[in-house]
């Protein structure tokens, strides 16, 4: 799989802070990930070398690289950039450099290398950058924010215990959740064939093998076992396999597999069954720790749009009580389905947070009332912040693959975490711009870019607040229309939109300009006004702007 725009725009920063339990070392990715991913090419090896974060190397926009930091160089075109990047990484003080094989290395890059005491690493063909990133966090079993990231529990490391199990068994092992999603996997998958080795590369069994696994009745037969199956073949051209399903509570979650010639000894089983069950105790630590998180977010995200002093208390938890900030507002179009709207909401919400952290580790989104929220700190607080958070929701909405329709609001940037929920306000406002006229398609306004429109709806909100309906000469007019069969209000609108120009607001209602200079006078004598009076002409603009006039300006002739 080759690089694309979309891994580049995810993987802009992975930040991954205190490890509890052991540390993150350089030494543990290379158990676990170099004889399958991953090949030495030049530096010292350093096996207690401490990984502190990972960080994409973008030539157009160079990253601040931290000490001890994994860099995936993934825009690397050629040798004498390889040099300059590995002396700039040496300097900086960093850990490692990945690049995609074939690795053409010259004496100097590796004099650079060993100077600068960083390892350079070759990525095979065929791996995705976004999964690379999210191997080696899973394979340092590192924790971002200090909750678990992506599912991992920090107690317990699933690649350690695939090794174990997989040194039992003497087989290459996988550890897959319900969708063929691989979790984990041991490092040794030497002896392997075509389809595990494309498992072990996308982190997914192909559909194309999954999909005759579950027709085959191969799934049905494994989660109603309780001990390991032995498959001779689980799909054509697979080689045999051993599964073991894992079940916690009577609720199948996923299953292991190894690469295996015959059925296994009675001492495997025993072992295969109780790396089941531990594998079952850390998935259901798992969702309760995502349950967890997702609370926490909620609280986090309500508190910030709060404001005041408990904003302040929740952006120092967050670490970004310096920072300026910008509220995203994401919601349904309409709620014609209330059920899949809740169900895509939720979707639309955990697709957020990930697509956040992978570009603003700290961001955070939440769902709130039906919508949901994002609060992406950002360095500055000058127009292009907020141009650049239009930019992100637009591509995010464009992406997001459900059945509703979500669109985005935007509020400004802030400078000071405590007035967030002006942000807030604006950011509302402009979605429910974009819902009054959902005929125009729409899908992402900044505040700024909607204010006068913003701003008829909230005059229109006083008027039905207080009672007061649109009187006066405009609805006069519609009354006259309605009896006489007419266009006295669309002329007029048409005439005002156009300045005063005859010729060209004529030729918009498609009637002659004579026909259009009658109606104009019959408008004067229907209505009582004199259309050359500037206040009046100011005031009939407003009334139109309201959103109760809006399916008038909408119809022509």
């Amino acid at each position: 799989m080759s690089v694309t725009e979309i891994e580049i725009d995810e993987l802009e920063d992975l930040p991954m802070p205190a490890v509890h339990g052991h540390p993150a070392q350089l030494g543990r990715l290379v158990d676990r990930l170099g004889s399958t991913l991953l090949a030495h090419r030049a530096g010292p090896r350093q096996p207690r070398r401490t990984v502190s974060t990972i960080v994409l190397h973008d030539p157009l926009d160079p990253p601040v690289i931290d000490p001890d930091a994994i860099v995936l160089g993934i825009a690397v075109a050629d040798e004498a950039e390889l040099t300059e990047l590995i002396r700039a990484l040496g300097q900086a003080g960093a850990s490692a450099l990945i690049v995609r094989d074939p690795l053409a290395l010259s004496d100097r890059a590796r004099s650079a290398a060993d100077d600068g005491d960083i390892a350079v690493f070759g990525l095979v063909r065929g791996a995705s950058w976004l999964q690379v990133a999210m191997l080696v966090v899973g394979a340092l079993n590192l924790v971002v924010d200090g909750l678990p990231f992506d599912g991992l529990d920090s107690g317990r490391d699933l690649f350690t215990l695939a090794d174990s199990l997989s040194a039992l068994l003497r087989a290459p092992v996988t550890i897959e959740d319900l969708t063929s999603r691989v979790i984990a996997f041991s490092a040794d998958q030497a002896g392997t064939d075509e389809p595990r080795r494309l498992t072990i590369l996308g982190l997914r069994v192909p559909d194309m093998y999954s999909s005759v696994q579950r027709e085959k009745g191969v799934f049905r037969d494994l989660y109603a076992s309780e001990r390991p199956l032995f498959f001779a073949e689980p799909a054509p051209g697979v080689l045999p396999r051993v599964a073991m399903r894992i079940q916690g509570g009577g609720e199948p979650l996923g299953s292991i597999w190894a690469v295996a010639s015959e059925p296994l000894s009675l001492e495997q089983e025993k072992g295969m069954i109780e790396a089941a069950q531990v594998v079952a105790l850390h998935m259901l630590r798992s969702r309760v720790s995502a349950d967890a998180a997702q609370r926490l977010r909620e609280a986090m995200t309500s508190a910030l749009l709060d404001g005041g002093a408990s904003a302040r208390e929740a952006a120092q938890q967050l670490a970004i009580e310096s920072s300026a900030a910008c509220v995203i507002v994401f919601g349904p179009v309409e709620n014609d389905d209330e059920v899949r709207v809740v169900a895509d909401t939720h979707r639309a919400v955990n697709a957020l947070q990930r697509y956040l952290q992978l570009t603003y580790p700290r961001a955070v989104a939440a769902r709130l009332g039906g919508v949901v929220y994002a609060i992406v700190p950002l360095r500055d607080d000058d127009e292009s912040g907020a141009a650049a958070m239009a930019s992100l929701a637009g591509e995010f909405v464009s992406r997001l693959g459900t059945m509703t329709a979500f669109i985005a609001g935007v509020g400004g940037v802030v400078g000071d975490i405590g007035t967030l929920t002006r942000s807030r306000r604006e950011a509302d406002m402009a979605m429910r711009v974009l819902r009054s006229r959902p005929q125009e398609g729409a899908r992402v306004a900044r505040f700024s870019d909607v204010y006068a429109e913003s701003l008829m709806l909230h005059i229109g909100d006083s008027l039905i607040a207080d009672g007061i309906e649109i009187g006066g000469p405009l609805r006069a007019l519609r009354e006259y229309d309605a009896s006489h069969g007419t266009h006295l209000v669309v002329t007029l609108w048409s005439w005002l939109e156009h300045f005063g120009d005859v010729s060209g607001a004529a030729r918009a209602v498609h009637v002659h300009k004579n026909t259009f200079r009658y109606r104009l006078e019959r408008i004067e004598d229907v209505a009582g006004i004199e259309l050359d009076d500037p206040d009046v002409r100011f005031g009939l603009m407003l009334q139109f702007r309201l959103p109760t006039s809006r399916a008038v300006r909408a119809n022509g002739q």
